[in-house]
């Protein structure tokens, strides 16, 4: 068997994270950043179409990729 680096590879979603950080979903994103938000719990939004303010609610925004910070 050969190696495969795709086999490694693996998206995290908005969605994906929300349930680990609950007071995530209590906040209104047309007023807060959720990069911010994110940020502050190690995480950060790596999808290129995303921007601030632009949905109130998190649910909107669970398609984006995020990637932890290190």
């Amino acid at each position: 068997m050969s190696f495969n680096p795709d086999d490694f590879f693996s998206t995290t979603t908005v969605e994906d994270i929300v349930p680990k950080f609950p007071h995530l979903s209590e906040l209104d994103y047309s007023i807060e950043s959720l990069n911010d938000e994110l940020v502050k719990v190690n995480y950060e939004i790596t999808s290129p179409e995303y921007k601030d303010f632009l949905y109130s609610d998190i649910k909107d925004y669970y398609h984006f990729e995020v990637d932890t910070i290190v």
